[in-house]
């Protein structure tokens, strides 16, 4: 089955709300939750810049690696996103 954007960044965000990511909390675990054909996938490239160009993701590069979190100044989009598409699975 084939994840549409909307489901992708729809996994990412509902990962982040549940382990509580906000501002200064990064990780770097973002694509583990995703299946293996998908990590390096475009799309997911695509939905992850989609998710920081609207500032929704803030992203810092630490040891080699791009760690993300949610934008705190954004909680109330990012949670009607979740409530909408996230809550659900």
């Amino acid at each position: 089955m084939e994840l549409t954007l909307l489901e992708i960044k729809a996994r990412i965000i509902r990962k982040l709300v549940l382990w509580r990511k906000w501002g200064g909390a990064h990780t770097e675990n973002i694509l583990k939750g995703l299946p293996s054909h998908l990590r390096g996938d475009k799309r997911t490239k695509q939905a992850l810049e989609e998710l920081e160009k609207a500032e929704w993701l803030l992203s810092a590069k630490k040891t080699g690696e791009i760690h993300y979190s949610l934008n705190p100044r954004k909680t109330d989009e990012i949670l009607q996103f979740y409530e909408r598409y996230c809550n659900q699975e």
